[in-house]
């Protein structure tokens, strides 16, 4: 049987690529519609701090790994809603850097959990 974590991280990486590549327009298209961008980017903010609060459980062996995930997409949509919002010059490069991070960092926490014939 196929070890479906090999499917994820593929989906990962191809995710992490369009966000190199297609970004920057999206947040100008973000940008130019601000009450949509904000009302989407103010909803990924919410639903990240949801998963910031389920991911901590401090019973389970990987709560370290799995909060400072969900904090790393969280500080990315924040990042996000700064860039559409304010429009700083950094702003831009510091969302592909955090959101890019974040992926990888998602990454590297599904390739560190074990497989069904190691569990």
């Amino acid at each position: 049987m196929k070890d479906s974590r090999l499917l994820e991280i593929a989906l990962l990486i191809l995710i992490a690529m369009l966000v190199a590549l297609g970004a920057v327009p999206v947040l100008h298209f973000l940008a130019a519609h601000r009450p949509l961008g904000t009302l989407m980017l103010v909803v990924a903010i919410a639903a990240t701090v949801v998963m910031i609060r389920r991911a901590y459980v401090p019973s389970s062996p990987t709560v370290r790994a799995d909060v400072t995930k969900a904090v790393a997409y969280c500080v990315a949509a924040v990042l996000a809603l700064i860039t559409i919002d304010w429009s700083p010059h950094w702003a831009i490069r510091a969302f592909i850097t955090a959101i890019e991070i974040a992926i990888i960092f998602d990454i590297i926490t599904i390739a560190k959990r074990p497989g069904a014939a190691e569990e």
